[in-house]
């Protein structure tokens, strides 16, 4: 008598003749059971690749509460961190509150619009700077992490040393990330950027 093989997941039991008979049921069980997710599935991977939600650039960003010039404080020599204080050290640049601009403007251009409304704020108090560069909260990006891979400031957020009036003018979008992150063989897991419950 020949052997009868089994697919996995089928039972053989003797029919009447004697003969085995192979019941698929378990298989088809599993089937209807996998057959939701697959309908779930299906039109995912019908999406094809990411397509990233349209930007427009450059984004006007509105007026600052204090007007403030990059421009003009390059030309006289300021970097980036002399403002941002936390660019090279921590997740966050960080933006300068009232009393770090007070201590050039105590003496320097005291009669500027900047420095007067500067100097018209109470003492300790936070500026609401109108943000031209921001990720979405689902992603973590550490500016320490970048500053130690020595990529410059002007990578992401443009040439801010020659702009007056600062507009976001790069992408912070996740292609424009992975296509830095591959142009510098840097890793593109997904984990880098995004908390997965880890």
């Amino acid at each position: 008598m020949a052997r009868v093989r089994r697919s996995p997941g089928a039972r053989s039991r003797r029919g009447a003749s004697g003969n085995p008979e192979v019941s698929f049921r378990p298989l088809l069980r599993s089937v209807a059971r996998l057959a939701p997710l697959l309908a779930i599935a299906s039109p995912c991977a019908a999406q094809g690749p990411y397509k990233p939600p349209p930007e427009s650039l450059p984004r006007i960003v509105g007026p600052q509460p204090v007007p403030f010039d990059h421009k003009l404080h390059a030309e006289r020599g300021l970097a980036c961190v002399d403002c941002h204080v936390g660019a090279e050290t921590r997740e966050r640049a960080g933006l300068p509150d009232r009393d770090r601009c007070m201590l050039c403007h105590r003496a320097l251009a005291t009669e500027s619009a900047g420095a007067q409304a500067l100097a018209a704020l109470p003492q300790g108090s936070r500026i609401r700077w109108e943000r031209a560069y921001r990720v979405p909260d689902f992603v973590f990006f550490s500016h320490a992490e970048h500053a130690a891979a020595a990529v410059a400031c002007a990578a992401c957020h443009g040439p801010v040393a020659t702009r007056s009036v600062l507009n976001q003018e790069v992408s912070t979008g996740m292609v424009a990330c992975m296509n830095c992150h591959a142009q510098r063989e840097a890793s593109n897991e997904c984990y880098l950027c995004h908390d997965l419950g880890q």
